[in-house]
């Protein structure tokens, strides 16, 4: 798998298969919130981390 650097909780995301509307549901956050942290334009670890928890991703 190739995560593109600029973007890479997108990539994750799309890896995964999943659309905003389904990880949206997956990890409780809204989808705007999801749009947010992919863009980094929303710095928050708690939610950054239930997002990455939700794509099945864990932390090294």
């Amino acid at each position: 798998m190739t995560i593109d650097v600029k973007n890479p909780i997108a990539e994750l995301r799309k890896s995964r298969g999943y659309t905003l509307e389904q990880l949206s549901v997956i990890s409780g956050l809204t989808e705007l919130e999801i749009t947010k942290l992919e863009k980094g334009e929303l710095v928050d670890t708690a939610k950054l981390a239930r997002l990455m928890s939700a794509c099945g991703a864990r932390p090294a």
